[in-house]
């Protein structure tokens, strides 16, 4: 056994020996790859109507740090908390399912806004982006989350703290402090919250974030003993943590390199129903049948997307964590696009949502591994036919089920394309990271404001 002490020890000095600068290349293209893909989710949040409303609510006055998908320029805990925000507002932020989260979402506006604030592009900077993963992708992995917690910011808060440490100039020691005083701060949160289809899931990202840059500075001004946020359990209540499953691979394995993208605006435990919808829907055209001859839908999944059953929604978020809304849309329109979410709901897309079942087939299903989400859909038509789909994975799992490179363009250009960028934009503001030159970042997020604001590197 381990223990937290040593844990801590050991992810303080591989964070603090610049673990990025000997990656793999293709680790090194994983965690770009995220980044690319965070940036681009980002940008397009920031273009809904609620995170202009929140901006005017927060009305931060200016500072150092970039509002991604904006020309505006505020205080470092406003960037890492509206930046989080925007990240997974629309819900096509890229996730990690080892780490039961979404690392990047979590840890990458907090890294950006303390570089900003420093002036630090580069290679440092990769290397805390990759640290801050990492951690918090392991703290995720070897938690066993209680039932009624949800992981949107506890991840964040231990992750961000080592990224943000490592970019304030932190030891190995001072990189441990920091992470055990993040996990302390990460917040509390409750699936009930997520059920009710509130929004406040969004501001836990923005919470942990910030809690996790705060954890740094903290770490860096006090050398007492050690905040306990990882002694056994992570912040004493949200779940039980292994610490030996904390350092598992350490400097071998990147957990970076199992993460996941999505291609639909909806909880990642619909993804599998939505796909295999897809394909029913494919099967449906090519008889002749439309959306209007269905009777009745069936959805067979695991029991993450059964737990999941609403057929009515209130919010863009109760929409969000809805099997059959995911299904209906799916069906409906081809895709399940963000502004499928609207409420009121197109009215097609209730009454078709109104008919579909969600059970729990783990078993008759066999995932491969237990992280595995296979679904079937099995659509009835009126004239009596039906068509089944399955699927084993959802499409956009980097080991399982990977993405092209043009599919991936393709969705970097639909997040973006609400404020009249492409793909090429993305990539080139991310090329801008690897620039060591003091304002290159600022450059590199410039190129990310929308082009009707006029705004250029």
């Amino acid at each position: 056994m381990y223990g937290t002490d040593r844990s801590l020890s050991a992810l303080g000095e591989w964070a603090a020996s610049r673990p990025f600068d000997r990656a793999p290349e293709p680790v090194r293209r994983s965690l770009r790859r995220a980044v690319t893909n965070l940036l681009a989710v980002t940008v397009g949040g920031a273009m809904l109507p609620e995170m202009r409303r929140l901006r005017a609510a927060w009305s931060p006055a200016g500072g150092p740090a970039s509002l991604i998908g904006t020309d505006q320029h505020v205080p470092v805990e406003a960037a890492i908390w509206l930046n989080g925000v925007a990240a997974v507002v629309t819900e096509r932020d890229e996730g990690n399912r080892y780490a039961k989260g979404h690392p990047a979402a979590q840890t990458v506006p907090a890294v950006l806004a303390i570089a900003e604030e420093r002036a630090i592009s580069g290679e440092t900077l990769w290397n805390a982006l990759f640290v801050a993963y990492e951690v918090a992708a392991r703290v995720g992995r070897a938690t066993e989350f209680a039932p009624e917690v949800h992981t949107h910011g506890p991840l964040g808060a231990a992750g961000a703290a080592a990224g943000c440490a490592l970019l304030m100039g932190a030891d190995a020691d001072g990189i441990a402090r920091a992470i055990d005083a993040g996990a302390a701060m990460a917040p509390a949160t409750s699936w009930a919250s997520v059920h009710r289809g509130a929004a406040v899931r969004d501001q836990w990202v923005g919470q942990g974030a910030l809690a996790g840059a705060a954890g740094a500075r903290y770490a860096s001004a006090d050398a007492s003993p050690g905040a306990g946020g990882l002694d056994g359990t992570l912040a004493g209540t949200l779940g039980v943590v292994d610490p030996d499953l904390l350092v598992a691979g350490l400097g071998d394995e990147a957990l970076v390199s199992s993460s996941y993208l999505k291609q639909h605006s909806s909880c990642a435990y619909t993804h599998g129903p939505a796909d295999a919808a897809l394909r029913v829907r494919d099967r449906m055209m090519a008889a002749g049948m439309t959306p209007d001859d269905i009777a009745a839908v069936r959805v067979e999944g695991v029991a993450s997307a059964a737990s999941l059953p609403a057929t009515t929604w209130s919010s863009r978020h109760g929409a969000y964590f809805s099997v059959p809304f995911a299904v209906a849309s799916a069906l409906r329109f081809g895709d399940v696009a963000v502004d499928r979410a609207q409420v009121p709901p197109d009215p097609a897309l209730a009454r078709l949502a109104a008919l579909v079942s969600v059970t729990d087939a783990t078993s008759s299903l066999s995932p491969a591994t237990p992280t595995s989400r296979p679904a079937r859909v099995t659509v009835h038509l009126t004239d009596g036919t039906s068509h089944t789909a399955s699927v084993r994975h959802p499409d956009g799992d980097a080991v399982d089920t990977p993405f092209s490179a043009e599919r991936i363009d393709g969705l970097l250009t639909e997040a973006v394309r609400p404020a009249g960028l492409t793909a090429a934009d993305v990539h080139l503001a991310v090329e801008l990271f690897d620039d060591p030159d003091p304002r290159a970042l600022t450059r590199a997020l410039r190129r990310l404001v929308p082009s009707s604001q006029g705004v250029s590197a």
